[in-house]
């Protein structure tokens, strides 16, 4: 294992592909360099914790939502070579469970989520920083294809939610955190030029590795 360990943000709305980009990332890496992907999905504050004057019940895509200050220790455990455990939560019930999965450190950390570049001071801990660039359009027809084939949900559920939360909070949070990303990557494609940034960012952190000629 490497002495240092990266973190890479992945941002972008619902359905904008940020898992298909955070996968690609693990396939650019060397094979020596160890990686791992984790959703800040895990890290809901389970609903009747909610603050009522601060967050809406049912919101989901508020920054609110998040227990921010477990994602910063989590992170940080993991940048410390130490083993952290992360929190399970249970989407059907809207509520943290009591049981936790013991995550081991790797040389690269891919923390993806809708809100992943929200806080500054998870984003001070970062060394490449990406945002998922992806219009409403295309990512209401991936939602709604995803949570009727997935989780059961009928299309008036959906589009309500859609209506009263998510493409609110989209604009309001999501989309300007596209300022604090080092590199945009638009919907369509994982273009060429997002593949050198990335590459050249991990060959600098290891090149006491040589990881450099792992690239080719």
């Amino acid at each position: 294992m490497a002495n240092k360990t990266m973190l890479i943000i992945v941002c972008g709305g619902t359905g904008s592909g940020k898992t298909t980009i955070a996968n690609e990332i693990k396939k650019i890496l060397p094979k020596h360099i160890t990686s791992q992907i984790i959703s800040m999905d895990e890290f809901y504050k389970s609903q009747e914790h909610q603050d009522k004057n601060l967050y809406l019940k049912n919101n989901f895509d508020h920054p609110n939502a998040f227990d921010w200050e477990l994602i910063y220790d989590f992170l940080n455990k993991l940048l410390n070579k130490t083993l952290a455990e992360m929190p399970i939560y249970n989407f059907a019930k809207s509520e943290r469970t009591t049981q936790t999965k013991t995550i081991n450190p790797t040389d690269v950390i891919i923390f993806e989520g809708i809100l992943s570049l929200y806080s500054s001071k998870i984003n001070a801990l970062a060394e490449i920083k990406i945002f998922v660039d992806t219009p409403d359009d295309e990512r209401f027809i991936r939602r709604l294809i995803r949570d009727k084939t997935e989780r059961g949900r009928n299309d008036e559920n959906i589009i309500g939610q859609w209506r009263n939360t998510v493409r609110k909070m989209h604009h309001l949070f999501v989309q300007p955190l596209k300022a604090e990303a080092d590199i945009v990557i638009p919907w369509y494609k994982m273009n060429e030029t997002a593949i050198r940034a990335i590459k050249g960012a991990i060959e600098a952190l290891y090149n006491n590795l040589e990881s450099s000629k792992h690239f080719d």
